[in-house]
């Protein structure tokens, strides 16, 4: 075979070059293209495992998953059980003078405090946990703590789901939106109080005290501001009529907005009461110095004397029944008991400085706390209870 010229040689060896180039060039084209195909291949089936993961999780309402199991507090002794208040939700449909949900859209409250609480509504996964932890640590239970619960679109699933009970049970409502359905639920899940706040007796008062609006227990719909007290005082007379309806207190504020009512509102409802049911006249309070009405009057602070628990519609725990902001939270039952959050290191740090008038808010601007030192409660016969005997059962 003849000798390959020199020319000849640099020309092979060029294309061998320039081939081996190429072939590099694909390999790496490919070898990165394969990379990112396979990374995010990888970050697909991981978010739909997590999603398929987390989707039978139960979650708070800020979409946080909870841990399971929590942690449970041991069964309290009955010296040391609380009255615990369930809030379903802060929403409020009326905008009443003597209430901190009137001002909520103001930068601060006309008494100094501030409401700027975010609206929002219990989950099913708080509401199981919240009641779980209350078999335990209550000794009643208020379904009720600052908005109209009724509003709650699971209002008659909850109730229904708290027949079974080991605490006493209480309710309270504007009525506003109180249907025949909710009327049998209370029946049917044996409340041991019914409380409806009403305030008034003619259209006029009502109108200025409890502004909002009303639906008809016949129709269903919105009534005009005219007939709001004929719709509201029809649903109370349908639930003092049933035979089997449970304990009810029928409850009047006494504010600056609705004086000369108080006297026609006892003789105008006490013909219709049951045996078990009553007129609370209540002292308008200053909601932790939110408010301010003439007549409100001083009083100490017995928030811990009665053993009070608020537990808010996310599962936020605050040791104040006026603490309508949360300012005083605990921590979460979604994270903790019951009994690590009352008798835990921040709970006794508050205990030591809460108060009326103390450096703290609301406790700086409130000067009344839970005054029931003018609660009159009226019977058929005649008033039943003085405002301190009402606090010794509070505290029992």
């Amino acid at each position: 075979m003849p000798r390959a010229s020199r020319q000849d040689r640099r020309e092979r060896l060029g294309n061998a070059k320039r081939l081996r180039k190429r072939i590099y060039k694909s390999l790496f084209r490919n070898n990165l293209i394969s990379f990112f195909c396979l990374a995010f291949l990888t970050s697909q089936v991981a978010l739909v495992w997590s999603k398929a993961g987390s989707c039978n999780q139960p979650r708070s309402p800020d979409n946080v998953v909870v841990s399971s199991p929590l942690p449970a507090s041991r069964p309290f002794e009955q010296h040391e059980k609380l009255v615990v208040s369930l809030e379903f939700t802060n929403v409020c449909n009326f905008k009443c003078p003597f209430c901190p949900q009137a001002y909520e859209d103001l930068p601060m409250q006309p008494g100094g405090s501030p409401y700027d609480r975010k609206h929002g509504f219990m989950s099913r996964a708080v509401f199981d946990r919240a009641v779980d932890e209350c078999r335990r640590v209550a000794k009643i239970v208020e379904l009720g703590f600052f908005g109209e619960q009724t509003l709650h679109p699971q209002y008659l699933e909850f109730m229904a789901a708290l027949v079974d009970r080991p605490f006493q049970l209480e309710t309270n409502t504007n009525v506003s939106m109180v249907t025949q359905a909710m009327m049998r639920v209370w029946v049917s899940s044996k409340l041991d109080l019914v409380r409806l706040s009403l305030d008034a007796v003619t259209p006029e008062v009502f109108n200025v005290a409890r502004p909002g609006p009303v639906r008809s227990l016949t129709t269903g719909k919105i009534v005009a501001d005219a007939d709001r007290m004929a719709a509201v005082n029809e649903k109370v007379h349908a639930w003092l009529a049933m035979p089997d309806h449970r304990p009810t207190r029928l409850v009047y504020v006494n504010s600056s907005y609705n004086q000369g009512e108080k006297q026609k509102f006892i003789d105008y409802w006490t013909p219709f009461l049951g045996k078990d049911d009553h007129v609370l006249i209540k002292q308008v309070l200053s909601y932790g110095g939110k408010i301010v009405d003439p007549l409100i009057q001083s009083h100490r602070c017995n928030v811990w004397e009665v053993k009070y628990l608020v537990i808010d519609n996310t599962g936020v725990a605050s040791p104040c029944n006026l603490d309508t902001n949360m300012d005083l939270a605990l921590g979460s039952v979604m994270e903790k008991s019951v009994e690590e959050l009352y008798f835990g290191e921040r709970a006794q740090w508050l205990k030591s400085r809460t108060g009326c008038g103390n450096p703290l808010t609301p406790c700086r601007t409130c000067t009344d706390g839970n005054n029931w030192s003018k609660n009159e409660k009226h019977g058929r016969a005649s008033t039943c209870a003085t405002g301190e005997q009402l606090v010794q059962l509070r505290v029992a």
